[in-house]
């Protein structure tokens, strides 16, 4: 059976504790182990030894120069979710250093509160880097990750507009209408028959649908002068998004951006 962990907190009110002369029988009731004065005594003397060695490591971890490759150790753990506060403790460094490193490197800040706005003022984007499918982004105003599903960009448009194959699909009500209007009824889109363009990427849609999707992402590039992407947020509240790509932000160490 594993070892029951002793916290770090207990152990310390266990040192007032004896410094108030308690007794070592009360002390060890409250670490929650058998009376023991010799187990109370290694306990306490280990965690000690613990402390002044991560002390020593602390002070060596600070007097020494962060090199590029320890910079970007520290943006990639950043970057996959790690707290600013998790990284310092494990790296024997303070959280303002790590928080230094992230600005110094453009990196958004993420909020301490539930999807709330990132920290991104420090940062000039290079919006002419485009992200690709399966992109990992970071979403700044809801300090969120997502992963790209599809890249509206004027490739999309051209592609949308041109490379389909039509198909007429008759539907129910126009034989009804044609037996009340004649056989040279042609009836309305939408109403007695639809137009589909099927593409080679599998994709098919109602043309009256991918008419108006064309015509929506060639006004959005029109006002951004940017494309935009449709992606699937991670984490608690996972979602799917369309976002303008000035609200997005590379992951530098995944997309190698």
């Amino acid at each position: 059976m594993a070892k029951r962990e002793i916290s770090e907190t207990r152990i310390r009110q266990a040192i007032w504790m004896l410094k108030t002369d308690k007794t070592k029988k009360s002390i060890c009731e409250h670490l929650g182990i058998g009376y023991s004065s010799k187990r109370l005594e290694i306990i306490i003397t280990e965690f000690r030894e613990k402390q002044e060695r991560v002390v020593k490591l602390k002070k060596k971890a600070r007097a020494t120069p962060l090199t590029q490759e320890d910079k970007d150790s520290i943006i990639s753990s950043y970057e996959e979710g790690e707290s600013m506060v998790t990284i310092a403790e494990r790296l024997y460094l303070t959280s303002p250093r790590i928080k230094e490193v992230l600005l110094s490197q453009g990196v958004p800040i993420r909020s301490r509160k539930k999807r709330g706005a990132a920290q991104v003022d420090h940062i000039v984007q290079d919006l002419e880097v485009k992200f690709k499918e399966n992109d990992k982004v970071f979403v700044y105003a809801t300090s969120e990750f997502g992963i790209i599903d599809t890249v509206y960009d004027e490739e999309w448009i051209e592609y949308h507009s041109e490379s389909y194959r039509a198909r007429y699909i008759e539907l129910a009500p126009l034989a009804d209408a044609r037996k009340k209007w004649g056989d040279d009824f042609e009836g309305k889109e939408d109403i007695h028959w639809n137009i589909y363009w099927d593409y080679d990427n599998g994709e098919s849609w109602k043309s009256q649908a991918v008419k108006r999707e064309i015509s929506r992402h060639q006004e959005n590039i029109a006002e951004w002068g940017r494309e935009s992407y449709l992606l699937r947020t991670q984490g608690d509240y996972s979602h799917i998004t369309e976002l303008p790509r000035h609200e997005l932000f590379p992951i530098k160490q995944e997309n190698g951006n």
